[in-house]
């Protein structure tokens, strides 16, 4: 299955990174779920699992989407604190992953915050009503929580392959921890699973890695027991600092991303051009910006970018809408939103010929006059490291 070549390309390879730390915790006593398994060997992430059972999955999110919804409800939840107690207002380690996934799919009977706390309201039969199902159909959580042990071994290798199975992390700095998850392709998103001896059976601690962020740190969003709340902490600090989590296994969310990247050809144009891009065509959900004439803070993103596996696995795809932009001189783009109606949509798809390079072939259409401005095909491109490979110019 292609799928399986991509990830294990992708291994090999330099990947992008993300962190999330986590926080000590462990629920009571819940209604078991049926045993969950694989109906062909294991998957290759948590998003086919979730995908598959969701009851719809051809209308069911993107990679890109879940990765964006969960590190959003990650963030949504900072600050507050940890606590121990009933299901209704429980947020240890456990509790604060199950909340998370539960914000993710809408399947949260009642919730709220206030500050640093929050109320989820719990009511068994209402949350099964909303979860669609007498145990969560996605079973990555149960109704109010779940433990850290059940998830690791009802998931890891029993579901899905994870990226390492165990891992002695005790010491390690920031330059040890963006070694190893590169080597073993960790994404922002995927489960941290933590303990603090060499004994397979318990698991004390989980999280969520967030990445790696603009000064070149992993991190990962956590409840920590010894912070005494949802924070996102440095890896360095847990394994350097807080060193009582001295094993480590991650558990993909997603297939491994190409990377890819714009740049501007401004040697066709007498006049400095931006474009503002969006994730969407209704260009409400704001990427970031390109510029012939000057550099902008909110460029980076744009440098390199996630292209995931489509539905059938056998390539990546991505698409971007963007528009011309009222000045290429403004940096805040509320100012330049919409200055030219012309809304373009950017085609990228990159076909792997082998574990290193493959072709990426990208094109520039008009949402709404679906005339063709331009495009190019790359042959032997390293979807590995990527690079600003996809030239943009003037459309005027």
């Amino acid at each position: 299955m292609f799928l399986k070549s991509i990830r294990n390309y992708a291994l090999k390879a330099t990947a992008m990174l993300g962190a999330a730390v986590i926080g000590a915790g462990c629920t009571g006593m819940y209604i078991s779920p049926a045993p969950a398994s694989a109906d062909e060997g294991l998957y290759d992430s948590l998003y086919d699992v979730f995908k598959e059972r969701s009851g719809d999955p051809d209308n069911f999110m993107s990679q890109e989407e879940m990765v964006q919804r969960v590190l959003e409800n990650c963030d949504r939840l900072k600050w507050i604190d940890y606590s121990y107690g009933s299901q209704e207002n429980y947020l240890g380690c456990d509790g604060f992953v199950s909340l998370v996934f539960r914000l993710t799919f809408d399947t949260v009977y009642d919730f709220n915050r206030d500050l640093d706390k929050y109320w989820c309201k719990y009511d068994y039969h209402e949350e099964h009503i909303v979860a669609a199902s007498y145990v969560d159909k996605y079973e990555i959580f149960r109704p109010g929580g779940t433990t850290v042990t059940w998830l690791y071994h009802n998931y890891v290798d029993e579901i899905v392959d994870a990226l390492d199975h165990r891992e002695n992390v005790e010491g390690k700095d920031n330059d040890d921890w963006i070694e190893y998850l590169t080597a073993i392709g960790a994404q922002p998103g995927d489960i941290l699973f933590w303990d603090d001896d060499n004994d397979d059976k318990y698991w004390t601690h989980i999280g969520i890695y967030s990445g790696i962020d603009e000064e070149g740190i992993p991190r990962m969003w956590h409840a920590s027991s010894i912070k005494g709340l949802v924070i996102n902490q440095t890896m360095e600090d847990i394994t350097t600092v807080t060193q009582y989590l001295k094993y480590v296994s991650v558990l993909p969310l997603t297939d491994i991303p190409a990377k890819a990247g714009l740049c501007v050809d401004d040697g066709s144009s007498e006049k400095d051009f931006s474009y503002s891009f969006f994730r969407d065509p209704e260009c409400s959900d704001f990427i970031g910006r390109i510029s012939s004439c000057c550099v902008l803070s909110e460029q980076s993103f744009l440098d390199e970018f996630a292209v995931y596996p489509n539905n059938e696995k056998n390539a990546y795809e991505n698409k971007l809408y963007f528009t011309k932009d009222m000045s290429p001189f403004s940096i805040d783009s509320s100012d330049s939103i919409f200055s030219d109606q012309t809304v373009y949509q950017l085609v990228i798809k990159i076909e792997p010929d082998d574990e290193i390079k493959g072709t990426l072939r990208y094109a520039v259409y008009g949402v709404d006059d679906i005339r063709f401005y331009g495009g190019g095909e790359i042959k032997g491109y390293d979807y590995r490291s990527g690079g600003q490979i996809i030239p943009l110019t003037d459309f005027r």
